[in-house]
């Protein structure tokens, strides 16, 4: 699985993964992605083949179930964080380890294709 971070997410936990082998992308670090709303980021994950990791479940959820409709454009998934996950500096650690707990639980590309998982 190849992971999105979306912008609530350190560019340092993607650095981190990255440095570990994985896949990952965060929005914080494309400028031009900075200003993507939310439908256009999963319009960017789907396309770059990504599942996007995100505590932004109030619009995200929504938008994502919307794709994954018999006819919908689908995705390539979702790992959701609750709003209680906690996402300072010194719980970067924490979140690189869970989050490879999800990529080892999901190696393939397609693994969580139109699916959802939590931390």
């Amino acid at each position: 699985m190849r992971l999105l971070l979306d912008e609530m997410l350190s560019p340092v936990v993607a650095r981190k993964l990255r440095d570990h082998g994985h896949d990952v992308q965060a929005i914080k670090e494309h400028p031009e992605w900075h200003a993507y709303d939310d439908p256009q980021v999963i319009e960017l994950a789907r396309r770059e083949r990504r599942a996007i990791v995100t505590d932004n479940l109030l619009d995200m959820r929504p938008l994502h179930y919307e794709a994954i409709v018999p006819g919908g454009a689908g995705d390539y998934g979702m790992v959701f964080m609750p709003g209680s996950y906690r996402r300072t500096r010194a719980d970067t650690g924490r979140i690189v380890a869970a989050l490879e707990q999800k990529l080892a639980a999901h190696p393939g590309e397609s693994d969580l294709v139109n699916g959802e998982d939590w931390l």
